[in-house]
Formats: C-alpha cells, structure tokens, sequence
C-alpha cells in the first residue's frame, strides 16, 4: 500500500504527539506492507494548525533520520491536508502549503458539518491554474451522506476522491461505510488511505480485511488502483488514467443506489 494520507509528522496538529510515536506507527506500517508513507499534518489557514513548509521540512528532516537509523524500510514524503480555503492558490505561492510530495495534486478537506458553498468554483481556480484536488474522505461529511450527488458535479470538475481505510468496516459508523461502498460502487473513489493519526490506531493492521471486503464490490485490479497505482501516479506527478463515474439510479422510493 501507499499511503497518501497520515498525520504522523510529530508535535505539529492532532496526530502523533513524539518522534518516538511516529517512529512507531512507521514502524507499524512498514510491517503491514506499506511501502510509501506520505506525512499530511492539516493546515488550517490563521489556527494554531498554520505551520509553515520551513518548519514542516524540519521535523520532516528529523523523522526521516530517525527512520534511517532506525533501518526501516519505506520511503517518506511529505504533503498537507488543507482546510478547504478561497485563497489555497495563494497559499501555494507563498510557502505556506505543501502539494502532495511536490506534486500538482493538492489533498483538502471540507467541513465536517455544514456544506462549503464555493467549493465548485474553487475546483474551478484550481484545475485552472494546475493543481488536480483530492478531497479526503467524502464518505464523512455530513452534507455528503444527506445528499450523495453532491460528488457528481465535483467528478465532473476533474476533482478526486481519496477514502479512508477505516470508513469500510465502520470504523467513522454506519453512514460512513455505507456512503464508501455506494462511491466504490460507482467508481466514484481514486485512493484508499489511512489517515492515521495515533500509535493506538489500527489502520495498517485492516489493510487485508479492507482488501477482503473491497473483492465484493470491485475487481483485483481496481484494488490494486486504489491502494497503489494512482497513489504511484501522485508521487510521481503523472497523469492518472481515470474511469468514468457510474451515474446514480434511484428506486422507486427515492433511494440512490
């Protein structure tokens, strides 16, 4: 597995608090099969989680040593999870945000609670401007699980979808898995990730039985995408071959499916 999405970076948000934690989780992960480790800590623009790249690539820099003597055996990267923000492109310029390993991919989230009403002319600046957005866990959102067909008009933006691992045993509740299956389902997600924030989560340890329960729904290949191929792409800052979304249908009561 790759993954493009945790909160590792040691002291800097609401993930791991130490080096030595860091250090265990990475640990973790290396033996659960993961190969590649993108560091995510969020960024939201005027909090206390506004650290600039200066600071980042420093505690970057030190886990990276310690992985080394440590002799751990997978390559780190690092990125952000940036709080959906009208002015992300100025932040780019300014230094203060990181693509994802320097990419044109820029990983975001959006409010857990409420809607973000400009969102499609943000996917809009940047799609303009170069940047291909991958919006983390959609299947969370509350405006999401209310209304399902909000990502239609986003895939056909060009944004991407990036689920977590633990949305597809429940881990987030009911609402959550169901909405994850549902996007799987129509071809509506283009990564899997962790977003490990803590030495007690157990993200790594699920991969197999994610992978089990990801066989009832999509072919191996699909899953081999979602968990290494286009992740691959991102790291490497190609083009990702992108399959048409299946569209919605609706039962005679309304239901999606």
């Amino acid at each position: 597995m790759i993954d493009l999405h945790c909160h590792i970076l040691p002291g800097i948000d609401d993930g791991s608090k130490s080096l030595e934690e860091s250090i265990s989780i990475i640990k973790k992960a290396s033996k659960c099969g993961v190969t590649d480790l993108v560091f995510t800590p969020h960024f939201i623009y005027e909090s206390t989680y506004d650290a600039d790249n200066l600071k980042k690539a420093k505690l970057f820099e030190k886990v990276l040593d310690a992985v080394i003597e440590s002799k751990i055996k997978i390559n780190l990267y690092l990125g952000n999870e940036v709080f959906v923000e009208k002015n992300m492109l100025e932040l780019l310029k300014k230094g203060k945000i990181y693509t994802l390993n320097g990419s044109k991919y820029l990983l975001f989230e959006l409010p857990m609670n409420n809607s973000y009403n400009d969102i499609y002319n943000l996917i809009f600046k940047l799609k303009t401007a170069g940047i291909i957005p991958i919006i983390a866990h959609p299947e969370r959102y509350l405006s999401f699980q209310q209304d399902p067909e909000l990502i239609v008009k986003m895939l056909e933006q060009g944004a991407l979808f990036q689920s977590n691992l633990g949305s597809f045993y429940g881990h987030y509740g009911t609402e959550a898995k169901k909405l994850a299956i549902l996007f799987l389902k129509h071809n509506m997600i283009h990564f899997i990730s962790s977003d490990t924030h803590h030495n007690r989560d157990e993200f790594y340890s699920k991969i197999n039985d994610v992978k089990k329960i990801l066989s009832k729904y999509v072919s191996e290949e699909k899953i081999e995408d979602l968990l290494v191929n286009n992740a691959s792409c991102v790291l490497n800052n190609e083009k990702i071959l992108v399959e048409d979304f299946i569209p919605f249908k609706k039962s005679l009561f309304g239901k999606i499916k």
